[in-house]
């Protein structure tokens, strides 16, 4: 025993080094046991492949032809709504003014008139009243400021309507049937005068022309090839002047050009089927548009897109920078920290918190970026083909171990 005591005492520092190596030895197999595990709780999560980009707008758009060397008044506003030969401007005089004033004074006499007139009940009336109610409703459960102004015109078409058959419904010696005739003679004399002028189709009006309205023949779009395609690019990538002009462009038909560089996300582009644009220059506006063309070259995809909605807030761009989101993955998400790998079987694995143990979940992983996956639970047979029998799959809001 003094023998041991003695070795012990004499190599007391070897000892105690070959003692911290092994401690050292336990800790570093072991470190894995020692890192701070998290948890996280699956949640539904969408993973979007897209590509940015620019939209090129083609749009539906007229020139109306007026006299250039005439100073012009608008009738109509920027960027509001006309109908077709409804009257958008007119040469500065002060014809125009009297008959606006003419105009405004005879409807006020009109109304004035037209309160002190019995109650009338005929079918062509119900069936203005009907028509001015649908306008009602139709114009409470709108958000947009032109479809507003397209129901006011309406309202105020249906309101003059009623009010002309009210008119004629009194004798033919009636004050408000001669105000009605003097306003209907005022308006065709006005239609026939020289200084008006009229909108060729209907739209949005603006004064703003940049020499690129006829560099693409619109009803043959569809019919265009790359070349076509790449010359309208170069021409909207110039230098665009903007000079004062009048035209009107049809504000629910429009086409949006995208040149994207052929990828993995080609397998999504289809014909036919609609996807969702984002436009950076417009606060990342989302727009759902149809793909009715797309040609592949080597390096490119030259995708055409059909909108038939309103277009407004784009009506004077050409260019604008977008995002096209060309397919979205939504299932069970998951941090790719939480995912883990069976190396000898071949298969991913999550480990899911099952009361005080954690518990080996296999999945299959549909889609991931860099941070998150959408995943989902292997199919029985391939459940069978690595030998997992436990019976767990994994679920939304189950708790998972990130370590």
């Amino acid at each position: 025993m003094s023998k041991i005591i003695d070795f012990l005492k004499s190599n007391m520092k070897t000892i105690i080094i070959i003692i911290l190596i092994f401690c050292f030895l336990i800790l570093f197999l072991n470190k894995d046991s020692f890192k701070k595990k998290t948890t996280y709780t699956v949640v539904n999560g969408t993973i979007e492949q897209s590509q940015e980009t620019n939209l090129y707008v083609l749009k539906n758009e007229s020139l109306v032809d007026y006299d250039t060397t005439q100073a012009v008044t608008a009738i109509v506003d920027q960027g509001n709504r006309a109908s077709k030969n409804e009257a958008i401007a007119t040469y500065k005089s002060d014809s125009y003014d009297d008959y606006q004033n003419q105009i405004a004074q005879i409807d006020k006499q009109i109304q004035t008139l037209v309160k002190d007139l019995p109650p009338i009940y005929s079918a062509d009336i119900s069936n203005i009243d009907n028509e001015i109610l649908k306008y009602f409703i139709e114009v409470q459960n709108t958000t947009s400021y032109l479809k507003m102004q397209e129901y006011k015109s309406k309202l105020d078409e249906l309101a003059y309507k009623k009010i002309t058959v009210l008119a004629n419904s009194t004798p033919d010696s009636s004050a408000i049937r001669d105000l009605v005739s003097q306003r209907e003679n005022l308006v065709s004399m006005s239609k026939e005068s020289s200084n008006t002028i009229w909108a060729p189709i209907s739209g949005l009006v603006t004064y703003k022309i940049d020499g690129l309205e006829n560099i693409y023949d619109y009803a043959s779009i569809e019919e265009y090839d790359v070349d076509d395609f790449e010359n309208i690019i170069t021409k909207y990538d110039g230098t665009i002047d903007s000079e004062f002009g009048i035209k009107i462009v049809d504000n629910y038909d429009v086409y949006f050009l995208i040149k994207t560089k052929r990828s993995d996300d080609d397998q999504y582009i289809i014909e036919g089927d609609s996807y969702n644009i984002r436009i950076s220059d417009l606060e990342n506006k989302s727009i759902r548009a149809d793909l009715v063309k797309n040609i592949q070259t080597d390096e490119y995809n030259y995708s055409l897109f059909e909108l038939d909605n309103e277009i407004d807030d784009i009506i004077d761009y050409r260019k604008l920078s977008c995002e096209v989101v060309w397919n979205t993955f939504s299932g069970m998400a998951i941090p790719i920290d939480a995912i883990y790998t069976n190396e000898e079987k071949g298969y991913h694995y999550v480990l899911m918190v099952y009361g005080a143990e954690y518990v080996e979940v296999p999945i299959n992983i549909l889609q991931s970026s860099d941070s998150i996956a959408i995943v989902d639970n292997l199919s029985q047979e391939e459940l069978d083909n690595i030998g997992y029998d436990r019976g767990f799959i994994l679920e939304l809001y189950d708790e998972l171990i990130i370590q």
